[in-house]
């Protein structure tokens, strides 16, 4: 998704459509002065004057005549300018759909090989498989659910196959899944709902599937030929005060606590605050763009210390672009998603692995 630039303006504004939009805008906004540069119709707004809901009630007056407002400070001042609605390219609904039934191929597949001796393989399969199926899938609806709230032009789901656990080398049978956002968030409330409704709802169900998982699950001691696997913290607040397993003893994932665990680790990689993930969008609504770059190679870092580097690589690539914003990226953030923001970094802290850092970082001071 690229910015709206001042270039995209193809139609030719005449006098007569400029008289008619500045008194659109003028019914809504205190105007200092109204121009047209380079064929786009611009208006230097009052600085204290209400931005919020009247740039919400242009953008619906402006609809009608198939055109769009952006509004940014430039120079210390507002400046808000209208422009052509750009075209959406239709979405061809059958490639979600083969990706989808592909990747309940490969998922099954994982399931089935995770399941190992202790658990009949058709079953593992097709466990793994509604699970981890089910907790993707509700991520992003949360996103498409959220964008339609929010007027915001967004595909389907692209769930995303991938390979199967081979060897040393542990696949999950999908990376994932992505919503393509084809028109920007109205406003810094819209941004932060896009992106913090994925990952709370996503979040929600990685805690029931993963309960549900651990309770199948079997604590034995260890033949020394398992693959461990770090646990986020929730994983860990579990074992302790609900699951209890005997000192020394490994915990044999059932597939669909894998499932739950993959759910977790989905979670906190898109709750970075950093490029174009969840967590860069809501930092881009509550600090800027600025902070938001410093935030980015912040989450680089730590990716390459946790040795995530196939996601350090691509949020470095992602970070190359420039966040576009939204359309009104003047007004502020409501405070109710300022309080919000805590509760995903909560929840960041519950699906991912900090406390081992932390841990680590109080045995090298001596505590």
């Amino acid at each position: 998704m690229s910015e709206i630039s001042d270039n995209s303006a193809e139609k030719q504004f005449n006098q007569i459509d400029f008289e008619q939009i500045t008194t659109v805008v003028s019914s809504e906004f205190q105007v200092e002065e109204a121009l047209i540069e380079h064929n786009i119709p611009t208006y230097y707004l009052r600085q204290q004057q209400e931005t919020k809901q009247a740039f919400l009630k242009l953008l619906e007056k402006l609809e009608t005549s198939n055109n769009i407002a952006i509004m940014r400070k430039q120079d210390g001042r507002i400046v808000l300018r209208v422009l052509p609605k750009p075209p959406t390219k239709q979405s061809n609904i059958l490639i979600n759909w083969i990706l989808f039934f592909a990747t309940i191929i490969t998922t099954f597949f994982t399931g089935y090989l995770l399941s190992g001796d202790r658990l009949d393989p058709i079953v593992g399969g097709a466990s793994f498989t509604i699970a981890i199926m089910a907790v993707i899938g509700v991520h992003e609806m949360g996103h498409k659910l959220t964008a339609n709230r929010n007027k915001i032009d967004a595909t389907p789901p692209y769930f995303i196959p991938g390979p199967p656990p081979i060897g040393n080398f542990l696949g999950i049978g999908t990376f994932g899944a992505v919503i393509m956002q084809k028109s920007l968030p109205p406003n810094k409330d819209s941004l932060f709902d896009i992106g913090a409704s994925g990952p709370i709802f996503g979040f929600i169900l990685a805690i029931i599937v993963s309960a549900i998982g651990l309770t199948f699950s079997q604590a034995q001691p260890p033949t020394g030929t398992e693959t461990f696997l770090p646990a986020p913290l929730f994983f860990d607040l579990y074992l302790i005060f609900v699951m209890k397993p005997p000192p020394d003893f490994a915990v044999f994932l059932h597939p669909v606590a894998f499932a739950g665990w993959v759910g977790m680790i989905v979670t906190m990689l898109n709750l970075l605050p950093a490029a174009m993930l969840d967590g860069g969008h809501v930092s881009r609504s509550i600090f800027g763009e600025k902070t938001r770059l410093v935030l980015t190679f912040l989450s680089i870092s730590m990716l390459i210390v946790a040795g995530f580097w196939p996601m350090a690589i691509l949020v470095l690539f992602l970070a190359m672009y420039k966040h576009p914003g939204p359309l009104d990226d003047v007004s502020g953030l409501s405070t109710s998603r300022k309080l919000l923001a805590v509760v995903l970094i909560a929840i960041f802290a519950l699906s991912s692995f900090i406390h081992y850092f932390v841990i680590l970082l109080l045995s090298l001071m001596g505590l």
